[in-house]
């Protein structure tokens, strides 16, 4: 069910917020008023993004005048309340989130994205401290579509490796830097003090993700040069073989039902020695009123593959604007000032990973970080991961689904090399369509 509010007030702001508020008005001269009294319809995933900056909320509405309207749903609502709304063509929906790689390219063929880069040079829009290359490269690259800026980066993700200190100095093992470690590690601790060896995301097209880190480990990529599927190539064999292996022999039973939520939850319930994926879920396994093993979570980059790269994916969520909105002034005032440096440091500081890079060297965050394990897998890997994580095409729900059923019955024994003929095949029938 979702959930919808409307913050009108100040109310919860506190002293802080209020003396922020106030500062930046008189101290950069920007006109932060200049859409007082209009309103701003806002649609936001339940992310961790959203819980770490919505109590700010009403600083930005007593900063700006302006009325912010927020629905949040959880994620597979949100992404068809999204496109439902922007395919009416009606204009009610200003601001929202968006991951470009996985719906943005729709989007903008479709003609419902608003651009932004005018918007960033305009200095009577946009403060003069908000730079783009104050953001990690990658972020920028993914809210870009066709050379054309359609989002503002919210937070980065990198495919990153967590496991239980604890287990791994009981067991005297090595943190795994490459495929052979994980594999053996995962063995190991299979069977010992209650856990499984390793959890992976395992129900179909929600694990498409989290299988591309390996996928390009092996060598592979989504397409071929004439832009076909290449689900039968040797690499996306290896592969899906490597990884529904490590399911099958050290991962708990019922893997084809879990994504995210399940597999996080298990970690935290101390039922998994390892598991990999984005890095945002810090957030969830470390935190001592959500988790068993909080203090006891180590955290490495992504293991080297066979080639001996690491080869992690980036995953960005972005804020877009309704090329259809009636208040394009109120919602992109809304969109800078929800990633600017201040906002940005807010969220890391709840262990959302931040897309600026200058918020990681604040004293504000350095002081206060616990985990330095984490912050220099995150930096480290920021600087080479893949944003493409999804196939860059149109119909990426339709393929995610094709790869998800390979997926689900290589872990039920199938035969690898027949079930990704098969998906090629299939995609190929949707690619023909988007010549």
């Amino acid at each position: 069910m979702k959930k919808r509010f409307i913050i009108t007030g100040i109310l919860g702001l506190g002293i802080t917020g209020l003396i922020g508020a106030n500062l930046t008005q008189a101290q950069t001269g920007f006109k932060w008023d200049q859409a007082s009294g209009s309103s701003v319809r806002v649609l936001l995933n339940q992310h961790p993004w959203t819980t770490a900056l919505q109590p700010y909320f009403p600083e930005f509405e007593k900063l700006t005048g302006i009325k912010l309207v927020v629905e949040t749903f959880p994620e597979a609502q949100f992404r068809n309340k999204v496109l439902v709304e922007l395919a009416s063509g009606a204009g009610t929906a200003d601001v929202f989130m968006l991951t470009p790689n996985q719906e943005g390219n729709l989007y903008v063929k479709s003609g419902w994205l608003e651009p932004l880069a005018g918007y960033v040079k305009n200095r009577a829009l946009t403060p003069g401290d908000y730079v783009l290359n104050d953001f990690f490269p990658s972020t920028i690259q993914s809210v870009s579509i066709g050379g054309e800026l359609v989002g503002l980066p919210l937070q980065q993700e990198t495919t990153m490796l967590f496991y239980r200190k604890d287990l791994f100095a009981k067991y005297n093992l090595a943190v795994p830097r490459t495929f052979a470690q994980l594999a053996a590690a995962a063995k190991t601790l299979n069977g010992k003090d209650g856990v499984n060896g390793i959890g992976l995301r395992g129900r179909g097209a929600s694990a498409t993700s989290q299988l591309a880190p390996y996928m390009y480990a092996f060598g592979g990529d989504w397409l071929t040069g004439e832009r076909k599927s290449n689900f039968s190539a040797k690499a996306w064999q290896d592969a899906l073989t490597y990884y529904t292996d490590l399911l099958r022999t050290a991962g708990p039973q019922g893997a084809t039902q879990m994504s995210w939520p399940e597999v996080t939850a298990l970690f935290s319930q101390g039922k998994l020695g390892m598991f990999t994926d984005g890095s945002l879920f810090k957030s969830t396994v470390d935190d001592a009123q959500k988790s068993t093993v909080a203090g006891k979570v180590g955290y490495a980059p992504f293991p080297a593959g066979p080639n001996g790269k690491r080869t992690p994916v980036v995953i960005t969520w972005g804020l877009s604007m309704s090329k259809a909105s009636k208040n394009k002034l109120a919602s992109w005032l809304f969109m800078q000032w929800a990633t600017n440096k201040q906002n940005q440091l807010r969220a890391l500081l709840e262990s959302v990973p931040a897309a600026r890079r200058s918020v990681w060297k604040d004293s504000a965050f350095t002081s206060k970080d616990k985990t330095p394990e984490w912050t220099k897998a995150n930096l480290e890997q920021i600087s080479y991961a893949n944003p493409v994580w999804n196939p860059p095409i149109i119909a990426v729900g339709e393929v995610r689904d094709i790869l998800g059923q390979a997926i689900v019955g290589a872990l039920g024994g199938g035969n690898v090399k027949e079930l990704l003929e098969k998906a090629t095949t299939a995609t190929d029938t949707v690619l023909a369509k988007e010549k």
